[in-house]
């Protein structure tokens, strides 16, 4: 076995073959180990990594068909159509372990690109579970962290949630907070949609709110959702989908 390693997985495969001087014989099974990255906003650069393994010919068939013995009689995790509940909790052990390491990276990412607006943080993780991960940023300087209308700790939010699908930890929904601004917010949206609410009805017009995030907006749809006189729905594109209030008539 033996490792290239290139800027793209396609240099590392012309590595390979330069390198490598196969006989008639041979051939090669080629494994992508790592894929290349250009970064995110210039951090966690990375080069593509493979393993290369030359094989004789008739060695490999021999081998493929020994492969495909062991695959009939080995059982299945998959028994009428549902999976083996301990491939279940071996798949969601695996996934804990990849959000505890990702988001100690992401930790490192905060303290970094916060640093370089000028801001020194310390996120605490606060609650960790396979599909959500809570952190509280502490800092003396919570209304630059929040931003105007809380849209600078929205963004980085929504980085942070693309920050640990880009590095392997999918699905995981990132909430970030300081001094408590999340419960703040809700008790803000909560008299914001009482308020548009009561104006539609006066009115007869739809009020757009202004955009918000999909935590926010649930929460709106929520709130109305079982007014008689008003309908809510979403408007837009993200970053800048919004609710829109209407009339129910």
């Amino acid at each position: 076995m033996t490792i290239f390693v290139g800027t793209t997985i396609e240099e590392a495969k012309e590595k390979a073959s330069t390198q490598l001087k196969l006989t008639a014989g041979q051939t090669i099974d080629i494994k992508v180990i790592q894929q290349p990255r250009h970064g995110f906003l210039g951090i966690g650069r990375r080069e593509a990594k493979i393993n290369v393994v030359v094989k004789d010919k008739e060695r490999l068939s021999a081998s493929i068909k020994e492969e495909s013995k062991e695959i009939d009689e080995a059982p299945s995790n998959i028994k009428d159509g549902e999976l083996d509940p301990a491939e279940i909790k071996r798949r969601q052990e695996a996934n804990l372990k990849k959000v505890r390491e990702t988001s100690t990276q992401l930790v490192d990412y905060l303290v970094t690109v916060f640093k370089e607006l000028g801001i020194i943080v310390k996120p605490k993780i606060t609650e960790l579970e396979a599909h959500e991960l809570k952190i509280d940023l502490e800092t003396a300087e919570n209304g630059r962290v929040i931003g105007k209308h809380g849209r600078r700790i929205n963004a980085m939010e929504q980085l942070s949630n693309t920050f640990m699908d880009y590095h392997g930890a999918a699905k995981v929904n990132v909430v970030l907070d300081t001094s408590n601004y999340r419960e703040r917010r809700r008790e803000t949206i909560h008299h914001l949609a009482q308020k548009a609410a009561t104006e539609v009805v006066a009115n007869r017009k739809a009020v757009f709110m202004d955009p918000m995030p999909a935590r926010e907006r649930k929460q709106i749809h929520q709130e109305l959702e079982s007014n008689d006189h008003v309908k809510t729905y979403s408007h837009g594109r993200e970053p800048y989908r919004s609710v829109v209030i209407a009339p129910k008539d």
